[in-house]
């Protein structure tokens, strides 16, 4: 871990603490941010982009962990930012909900 700068992996490591906190929300608090369908392939669509709602951020930063090992800085940051957004847009939901 010596090869990260700290500010870099503070500012990644909400990544991972967020999304497996929100798990427990969209795995068993029955959200259902997309609504509910009829059919079953439909539904099951709808489950699978609700998933990722947590999952991506969690991609996202093994994405931005592994691009700063390759010297992609500008990758790694945007890959980091782009989990920041999409948990908080995760952490919306379950506000609302």
């Amino acid at each position: 871990m010596d090869q990260y700068p700290k500010w870099f992996l503070a500012l990644n490591f909400p990544n991972i603490i967020l999304a497996m906190v929100l798990m427990v929300f969209f795995m068993f608090g029955g959200l259902h941010p997309l609504g509910d369908v009829e059919s079953i392939f439909w539904s099951f669509v709808l489950y699978v982009i609700t998933q990722l709602i947590w999952v991506l951020p969690i991609i996202l930063f093994f994405i931005s962990i592994f691009a700063w090992g390759w010297a992609r800085e500008r990758l790694a940051i945007g890959c980091c930012c782009a989990g920041w957004i999409i948990n908080m847009l995760a952490l919306y939901i379950v506000v609302a909900s």
